[in-house]
């Protein structure tokens, strides 16, 4: 949707180069209603409403709710007050229907009646009003039941709960400060969802099928991936195989950054159309985009035991125990991109340590899914009619071996939010659990970023390089579970 007749809110998204105000005691409640607005804006728009008749709505949470919400201001934080007194409510429905949700993940602000979380303040000893329920969720139950967007009126910062039981992922906030973050934070990770190119999260007229026929919540609709995502990761798979070629010309003490370049600018895709076509690669689809415009770098191994695809269709079919496998019309196959180097163990898959899709999931002891498959990294198996949560851009990391799970331990394996991996896990390493932006537990991690993080892995020589390129075995993986588990880590996101 065309977005340009909007108020600019660019320089208001929270980057890396314009981070949160960090000096700011208090909710930076300016900058929040110009993006809370925008997504209300967006939302209205998209279903056919007009920007005069929503410029001249002045429904707001006091105004909506009038005395039951003036009781509650002087509980409010200032700030956060002036930010409920400004941030707009969307208007009545267009054509009978009710307002259009806030945005995929939370439908609007908690009625009165809801909105202090007491009883999760009072069992994680948080103090008394502390913990605000300020959006309640599209899924699952909100308020007192749990979910939604919780904000913290002592740390004035924000996590977004899908259901009720991830309180015990979050609070108390003290032990779980990396997953709380700015309100500003958490709405500009939602717009830029909206931008990511053909839009990740896009907004429509709610009788509009989705792209593949996929649920929608009122008009909002999750994509399975954008070609801005995918153009996204092969800059993160430049930047890889920049650093690894970099390594291998300070070892070998020879200029082989002249070909490397020579390689880069003429570069010869990872595999070719054809030999996808051979493996029974859905046409289109993210692992299909990836593999036929990432260039293919001169060396062989891309991390410890992991190595390029094979260039051959006879080759790239041998390794893929998914792609050939019957499956739904809507359902895109794990496709095996790095396969486990020659001698390398196989993962044993049972139902509690795959990964993907009922498709390729085996149930019955006649079933035609492999119990046994080659290690390496998998795409993710999305089934884009029934899912609300895709992720075609996600990938698992299937490893021959687990890691301990000994919750007392200071070391050991762990995902994002700082959980150890289970121990009947194979393929968590790498991956989100809770996820503070919002989503449920399947949706794995972007493949783009498991390419930075492998990048300062060479890049600070924690991986040795040698002629072929990242030298060891799959077995270096391990070390996620000792004293260098941060290595392993990558940081929260959406």
């Amino acid at each position: 949707m065309d977005d340009s007749q909007f108020a600019d809110v660019s320089t208001l998204l929270v980057t890396a180069d314009n981070p949160a105000r960090g000096d700011f005691l208090g909710l930076d409640h300016r900058r929040c209603v110009a993006l809370h607005n925008y997504l209300v804006r967006y939302a209205w728009t998209a279903e056919g409403g007009s920007l005069a008749s929503l410029n001249g709505n002045n429904k707001t949470f006091f105004t909506t709710y009038g005395a039951a919400a003036e009781a509650l201001r002087e509980r409010l934080d200032p700030s956060l007050a002036a930010f409920l007194h400004a941030a707009l409510l969307p208007p009545d429905g267009l054509d009978d229907l009710d307002p259009a949700p806030f945005f995929y993940f939370v439908a609007g602000f908690c009625e009165p009646g809801e909105f202090f979380a007491r009883e999760a303040a009072d069992l994680f000893d948080e103090p008394v009003d502390s913990l605000i329920c300020l959006y309640y969720p599209n899924i699952g139950q909100g308020g007192e039941g749990g979910g939604g967007l919780l904000y913290h009126q002592g740390y004035h910062l924000a996590a977004v709960l899908m259901h009720m039981d991830d309180y015990d992922y979050v609070l108390p906030v003290e032990a779980h400060r990396e997953l709380w973050h700015p309100l500003e934070t958490v709405l500009s990770n939602w717009i830029q969802l909206i931008h990511l190119g053909k839009a990740q999260v896009t907004a429509s007229p709610r009788d509009t099928p989705g792209l593949y026929g996929s649920e929608k919540i009122g008009p909002w609709e999750w994509r399975p991936y954008s070609e801005a995502q995918v153009a996204a990761c092969i800059d993160a798979w430049d930047r890889l195989c920049e650093a690894i070629e970099t390594r291998i010309s300070l070892v070998s003490g020879s200029n082989n950054n002249s070909t490397a370049a020579t390689n880069a600018v003429n570069p010869e895709p990872l595999l070719d159309p054809e030999i996808l076509d051979a493996a029974s690669l859905p046409n289109p689809c993210f692992a299909r985009s990836f593999l036929t415009h990432a260039r293919r770098p001169l060396f062989h191994s891309i991390a410890p035991g992991l190595v390029l695809p094979p260039s051959d269709a006879a080759g790239f079919v041998a390794v893929q125990p998914f792609t050939g496998l019957p499956r739904a019309h809507h359902t895109i196959p794990p496709v095996c991109l790095f396969p486990a180097a020659e001698g390398e163990p196989e993962v044993v898959l049972t139902l509690s340590s795959n990964p993907f899709c009922n498709d390729f999931r085996a149930t019955t002891a006649d079933s035609p899914v492999p119990s046994r498959v080659g290690a390496g990294v998998y795409s993710q198996s999305v089934d884009r009619d029934a899912c609300h949560d895709y992720a075609e851009e996600g990938f698992w990391l299937l490893l021959p071996y687990s890691f301990k799970s000994d919750w007392d331990a200071a070391e050991g394996a762990r995902k994002s939010d700082g959980s150890l991996i289970a121990r009947d896990r194979l393929a968590d390493l790498f991956q989100h659990g809770y996820k503070p932006f919002g989503g449920d537990y399947y949706r794995p991690q972007r493949l783009e970023r498991l390419f930075d993080c492998w990048c300062k892995l060479v890049d600070q020589g924690i991986w040795s390089v040698g002629p072929q390129g990242v030298q060891g075995a799959i077995d270096t993986f391990t070390e996620a579970g000792t004293a260098r588990w941060k290595d392993y880590l990558i940081s929260p996101t959406w």
